[in-house]
Formats: C-alpha cells, sequence, structure tokens
C-alpha cells in the first residue's frame, strides 16, 4: 500500500461485503415491488370477474322468474281455453241452449208457468 494509512476507513473486503448487502437489499427490494404489482393486478382482476359473475347471477335468477310468471299466466290461458270450448261445445247442444234460455231470460214453454223462488244463504 502506497500513501498514508487511514485506519477509519473500511477495509477492501468490508467494503465488498457491504456493496454485497446494498446489492441484495436492493433486489429484495425490486422483487417486494414487483409481488406486490402481480398481487394487485390479480386482485383486480377477482373482483373484475366476481362483479362479473354477480350480475350474471342477478340476470340469471331476473330471467328465471320472468319464465315463471309466463309459465303461470301460460296455465291461466290454457285453464281459460279450456273452460271456453267447453262453454263453446255445449253451446251446440240445442237441449243445453234451451236450458240455458229458459233459465236466464225466463222463457218458458207454451202452457208453462214459471215461479222465482229466492235461493237460501248459509249466512
Amino acid at each position: 500500500m502506497k500513501g498514508p494509512r487511514i485506519y477509519n476507513s473500511l477495509s477492501p473486503e468490508e467494503r465488498k461485503a457491504r456493496l454485497k448487502r446494498k446489492q441484495d437489499k436492493r433486489e429484495k427490494e425490486i422483487h417486494r415491488v414487483r409481488r406486490n404489482r402481480i398481487i394487485a393486478i390479480f386482485s383486480i382482476l377477482i373482483v373484475f370477474l366476481g362483479i362479473q359473475i354477480s350480475v350474471k347471477v342477478a340476470q340469471t335468477n331476473r330471467i328465471n322468474n320472468q319464465v315463471q310468471a309466463s309459465k303461470e299466466s301460460l296455465t291461466k290461458v290454457k285453464k281459460q281455453d279450456k273452460d271456453l270450448s267447453v262453454k263453446r261445445d255445449d253451446l251446440k247442444d240445442p237441449d243445453y241452449v234451451a236450458k240455458l234460455v229458459r233459465y236466464k231470460f225466463y222463457y218458458s214453454k207454451p202452457n208453462e208457468k214459471i215461479y222465482n223462488v229466492p235461493e237460501e244463504n248459509d249466512n
């Protein structure tokens, strides 16, 4: 060694060790930042997909409710159609039509008397 000796300075081995620690610390910091970025990206992706799934589930439930309501109205319409077709078939029967006219309009056959008898109420 040439020149004056400085006792407070670091030896070359200590400088290399300090440089190595600094480099390791920097690498750890870089890895920490990368890990945090990856975690943030995946978190955002999971939240986005969760929202998409919840929207689709709500939409599916709404459509299922509409289908259920449509099925109920279809059964009502089919029942009404069946009742009307039975009435139509009954109106094709002359005996039924004659009874209906006699009952509703108090129509009578010649030499026949009609008496109006009040119906009893259970109240």
